[in-house]
């Protein structure tokens, strides 16, 4: 697989905030959006555009440029040693505190568990820095949405997961950039 090259900061310097994520398909991605639209959101709520909708496995602030290769390399080896999982969003809420409406599993599979643990021992053992605190796995539906409803009932969305990849979120353009993407290895 062709990898992009590391992107250059603007300034040469500024360092990457970076993420390795779960990147749902077209039609997953509809499934997120629809699901969106069955929340009571407040004016102030800030949904996330549909291009945007992912579950964050590990994220990464102030890496440097020049460590991007390295990161992809991690995704490459970490991919050879999992396989497809099953996935169920089941649970809707919003964390009071940071305002983040989200859609979770009731459940966390081992696989998905140990595909966070690999790619943070990975990522650890290069010496990067990266968001070590207890591992909450959601899909954020909207930001500064301490008083949206979630709907009451709702069908369940099952995702298998079948990739993973690694994305730079470019500060002050609210853009994503995918900077590669790996299959299972089954």
């Amino acid at each position: 697989m062709s990898l992009p090259p590391p992107p250059a900061p603007p300034d040469g310097a500024r360092p990457l905030r970076l993420f390795f994520a779960l990147w749902p398909g077209q039609g997953l991605r509809a499934h997120l959006v629809r699901h969106q639209a069955l929340w009571h959101w407040a004016d102030t709520a800030r949904p996330t555009p549909a291009p945007k909708l992912h579950l964050t496995l590990l994220f990464m602030d102030g890496v440097a440029a020049d460590r991007v290769q390295a990161l992809q390399a991690v995704g490459a080896a970490v991919a050879q040693h999992w396989t497809d999982f099953a996935l169920t969003l089941d649970c809707a809420g919003v964390w009071r505190h940071g305002g983040i409406a989200h859609l979770a599993p009731s459940q966390s599979p081992p696989a998905l568990l140990a595909l966070r643990a690999a790619l943070a021992a990975q990522v650890g053992q290069l010496g990067l820095p990266f968001d070590a605190r207890a591992f909450a796995p959601h899909v954020t539906l909207a930001r500064k949405a301490q008083a949206a409803l979630p709907p009451t009932s709702f069908s369940p969305l099952h995702w298998t997961v079948r990739g993973f990849a690694l994305v730079h979120s470019v500060l002050g353009t609210g853009r994503y950039d995918v900077l590669g993407r790996w299959p299972a290895a089954s």
